[in-house]
């Protein structure tokens, strides 16, 4: 008892240790989101990954079991189709056109090739480096043929494993109980008893396995089985000497030492470089770990708890995990969380802390040399990264390193102690400043012109020291030369300048001519400068010769040597132009046939846009007008065009909306004149009706007269139309009993429509005409009936209410009694208080089976079932009849068989429920891995050993089906095996 208390001790210790070294993340795919997509991280989508395979290089291969694709994730999650269109079959060829049927399971070699067990095909596949995928062993069909690969058979392969060089292939056959074993074009059985399920350890054949499922193969010959329906981790040599490394063969979660350890559907399993066994526990969502010596500890996810959680050992959660792999490039566990739909990784923490140190300086300019220290010493693989990137390597923890670009560089430190957990280390940020080059900036170019000097600065700089020998940041400079500097920058680093040259050169003469002193708005001179090389103008121009409007200009002349001279200044005075006025203005409004004289002032001479040179001009037609005039000096004015718009008596009012409506709408009329409006009703002005706008509510003719240009103009009159409205319709409540129907009828209105709706308002038109007949009322409805006329105008609704009252339930309860070969039963109603009751015996041999009392008897002359009916009627008048099958005799209970012959010899071919007193409400069919293959209702109970049209194979099904009393309202649940033999 103390030893035992101890190890349970150690073990829990042991959980808590480790349970604080891992950490769990999604690695690619969205938790609980099946799909078929390619992409990054959490954009990829799988259906169900089984199970998962790495390669040397860290590349990762997933068989996409529902998807019925090989999937390729590289190590920073982009995830690629790497074979499989996505359609079952078993096509072989390019990876493109390729296609698979449900892949179980996934395994690599060394040189780049990706096998599959392609389990519903009942093969093995190849994927070589190139992409083509070709058949390595199997036929296609079901079975457990041993020989060459070519005519081998397989029972659902479902895990596999190959050497790293590709030459020895392990197969586990999922549902024929064995380990097979392809090598040299041959397949045989390494170990386990065909079609025998068993849980012996033992050499080949007399060993037994009950459906193994993952398995995998260390370098030293050694294959690991998940042997799933056992719930136990089985080692087999290559020999085929069978052993059990751990479980107690009973399903749970405990963890322990060999047989006192439990697993619960071990799916998968994988070693790392110490020789740890890793399983992917499925039913148990748990990640295990198993020594070498057999000690179980719970590696990762709770037990019995499913969920998608990341986070470390105490937090994260998976969902059915069925694909486990280690991948050795980082030293983490990747895992193929099935009913999650994603990949996990799980990576091993160490305990150790580094601490990562920059000898020296944590600032430093481009070409200095960074060294840095990580402790502790003593630990492997001392790697500096900057953002999550490998930035170099060492087997000591001394780093150096050059030539660093210019910038903020944050550094961490990682390491693998002895267990080989990744221990990491402080954050470090080193700012790397950039080479200085001072830059010398001049006051006036490189040339000196005759009797001038130039300054020659550096900006942002200390610590200056000239070729002059000169120590400040600006120096002045008269003669011709080659000037440098050299200097310290703002950020402390210290470099030398590119030399700057001085040459010395002539200056030239700067002078403007003009033709005029003075233009008109908006007209130009030409100015002209002197001769040079390049020319500058105050207003930016860079020609000799320039357009100017008036205003003051100068211009800066540089000569052939570079030398500049400015002249003096040139004024353009501006000459004023004309005012140009038109009578009348703006936008003018003319009646159609009218005339109108547009009059111009302001000028010498005149030009109208239509061609005339008058100052007045006559116009009649709709158009926009506009004159250029001429003043004294010359300059001209055009005016703001006006706008003459005709119209005629008839379009001086417009609607908007219809001037037909029903009793209690309008219609606004409007004028096409801003002012001067009086509106007319019946050819009455209407008082204080002057606006633009004019409401027409009434029926009648409506008109318009205008006061322009000192005259009224009159409109034609526009007819306005009121419609009367119908009056609301006429009816009376009602009643009806619950789940009747009720006929509505109102009285017929010539010319008009009824229409019925849901609600007051708007609603839903449930129907027209004035008969309406509900759908089977059971609680209190209102319907709303409107009346619409000739005219489309429609009155208010009328609430027509329809009470349901309530139906009686009938029920009744018997006793039967046997006396010389005849039955009697006495039948009693259990309906509360009926106003009257029929009841129909069922028996058809005689006359009279009827009776109308509330406690009845009768009897039956022989045995047998039959349907009594009871009819109960409430003093409402409302009914309900209830038919029941009784018993007269003896009673013979459910027999369901165990096992049918679906194969058409008319010899139990149909699996179905015998006996009486049930019915069949229900029957439903399961497949060995708990899939619902068949359903059927009380329609037809039974099933004919057929899926799809087609007869399942030979095998264990389990059946649900549900009875039901025909006496009473009591149901039962079966549940069993049946047994299919073709």
């Amino acid at each position: 008892m103390t030893n035992r208390l101890v190890n349970i001790v150690l073990v829990v210790l042991l959980l808590f240790q480790t349970a604080a070294a891992q950490q769990i993340s999604t690695l690619a795919g969205t938790a609980l989101t099946a799909g078929n997509a390619d992409g990054n991280g959490a954009a990829a989508r799988f259906s169900e990954p089984a199970s998962i395979a790495t390669d040397p290089n860290g590349v990762m291969y997933v068989a996409d079991r529902l998807n019925h694709k090989i999937r390729k994730i590289l190590p920073n999650g982009t995830v690629t189709t790497l074979a499989g269109t996505g359609t079952a079959g078993s096509t072989d060829g390019p990876a493109g056109i390729a296609t698979f049927n449900e892949p179980w399971g996934v395994a690599c070699d060394a040189l780049g090739n990706v096998y599959v067990a392609d389990t519903r095909n009942y093969k093995v596949r190849k994927i070589d480096a190139s992409g083509v995928v070709s058949t390595l062993a199997g036929v296609g069909v079901f079975g457990t043929t041993n020989g060459p690969v070519a005519t081998a058979r397989f029972g659902f392969p479902a895990g596999i494993a190959v050497t790293a060089n590709g030459s020895t292939i392990y197969v586990s056959d999922y549902n024929t109980h064995i380990i097979r074993k392809i090598e040299a074009g041959q397949v045989s059985t390494l170990a386990g008893s065909v079609f025998l399920p068993g849980t012996a350890d033992g050499i080949g054949t007399t060993a037994s396995f009950n459906k193994p499922y993952g398995i995998c193969l260390t370098a030293s010959g050694l294959l690991y089985v998940s042997d799933e329906w056992n719930h136990k981790i089985r080692r087999v040599t290559s020999g085929g000497i069978v052993s059990t490394l751990a479980g107690s063969g009973a399903p749970g979660s405990i963890d322990g030492t060999g047989t006192n350890a439990q697993f619960n559907y071990p799916s998968a399993v994988t070693t790392d470089s110490l020789g740890n066994i890793f399983v992917a526990d499925a039913t148990g969502h748990t990640i295990r770990k198993v020594t070498p010596s057999g000690v179980v500890t719970t590696y990762a996810g709770l037990a019995n708890q499913p969920g998608a959680t990341d986070g470390s050992y105490t937090v994260a959660r998976f969902n059915q995990p069925t694909g486990i792999a280690y991948s050795r490039t980082d030293r983490a566990l990747v895992v193929a969380d099935k009913a999650n739909h994603v990949l996990r990784k799980i990576i091993a923490i160490s305990s150790i802390n580094l601490v990562l140190t920059v000898n020296g300086s944590t600032t430093v300019c481009t070409n200095d040399t960074l060294r840095l220290t990580i402790g502790p010493a003593g630990l492997s693989n001392y790697t500096l990264l900057e953002n999550a990137s490998v930035i170099t390597t060492s087997p000591t923890p001394s780093l150096v390193l050059t030539g660093l670009s210019a910038g903020t560089h944050t550094f961490t430190a990682q390491a693998l102690d002895a267990n080989g957990a990744t221990a990491s280390s402080n954050t470090v940020t080193v700012t790397v400043l950039p080479a200085y080059t001072p830059v010398i900036s001049s006051s006036g170019g490189s040339a000196i012109c005759n009797g001038s000097a130039l300054t020659l600065s550096v900006s942002s700089a200390s610590n200056c020291l000239w070729s002059t020998g000169a120590v400040t940041s600006s120096i002045s400079v008269n003669s011709p030369g080659s000037y440098t500097v050299t200097a310290t920058g703002a950020n402390g680093c210290r470099g030398l300048s590119t030399p700057f040259t001085v040459t010395l050169q002539p200056s030239p003469v700067a002078t403007i001519s003009s033709p005029q002193t003075s233009v008109c708005a908006g007209q130009t001179t030409t100015l002209t400068a002197s001769a040079g090389q390049s020319w500058l103008w105050s207003n930016g121009a860079t020609t000799q010769s320039i357009q100017v409007n008036a205003g003051v200009y100068t211009v800066s002349v540089t000569g052939t040597g570079g030398c500049t001279a400015a002249s003096m200044p040139a004024n353009i005075g501006t000459l004023p132009a004309p005012v140009v006025t038109v009578s009348p203005s703006g936008s003018v409004i003319l009646l159609q046939g009218n005339t109108m004289v547009l009059q111009a002032s302001g000028g010498t001479t005149y030009l109208w846009s239509t061609g005339q040179t008058s100052a007045a001009i006559t116009v009649a037609q709709a158009g926009s007008y506009a004159v250029t005039i001429t003043g004294a000096n010359g300059c001209t004015a055009v005016s703001t065009p006006v706008t003459i718009t005709l119209i005629a008596s008839n379009n001086m009012i417009t609607t908007q909306g219809a001037v037909s409506f029903c009793d209690g709408g309008s219609v606004q009329l409007a004028s096409v004149f801003p002012g001067g409006n009086q509106w007319y009703f019946n050819g009455l002005p209407v008082g204080g009706a002057t606006a633009t706008t004019f409401e027409a509510t009434e029926d009648g003719w409506y008109s318009l007269a205008v006061w322009q240009n000192n005259a009224w103009l009159y409109s034609d009159s526009i007819r306005v139309t009121v419609f009367p409205t119908p009056d609301v319709p006429l009816a009376n409540d009602t009643s009806a009993c619950s789940g009747s129907t009720v006929t509505l009828n109102l009285p017929s209105i010539n010319g008009s429509m009824y229409y019925w709706y849901d609600a007051s308002e708007a609603g839903t038109l449930l129907g027209t005409g004035n008969q309406f007949t509900t759908s089977a009322i059971t609680t209190n409805t209102v319907l709303y009936p409107e009346v619409v006329n000739n005219f489309g105008c429609a009155s208010d609704r009328l609430d027509l209410n329809i009470v349901v009252k309530p139906n009686p339930v009938a029920g009744f309860t018997y006793t039967m009694q046997s006396v010389s070969g005849q039955f009697t039963g006495t039948f009693t109603c259990t309906t509360p208080s009926p106003a009257q009751v029929v009841w129909i015996f069922g028996d058809t041999t005689l006359a009279g089976n009827t009776s109308d009392q509330t406690i009845s008897q009768y009897t039956y002359n022989s045995e047998g079932a039959f349907d009594v009916t009871l009819i109960v009627i409430n003093d409402l008048g409302c009914s309900d009849t209830l038919v029941r099958t009784i018993t007269a005799g003896a009673r013979f209970p459910a027999f369901i068989p165990t096992t049918f012959t679906p194969n058409g010899d008319g010899r139990n071919d149909l699996f179905r429920v015998r006996g009486d007193q049930f019915l069949v409400r229900e029957m439903r069919i399961y497949d060995q891995w708990g899939t619902l293959i068949y359903t059927t209702d009380a329609s037809l109970p039974q099933w004919d050993g057929r899926v799809n049209g087609q007869t399942v194979q030979n095998g264990t099904y389990v059946y649900r089906i549900v009875l039901a009393s025909l006496e009473s309202d009591a149901q039962e649940e079966l549940v069993g095996p049946i047994t299919v033999i073709k």
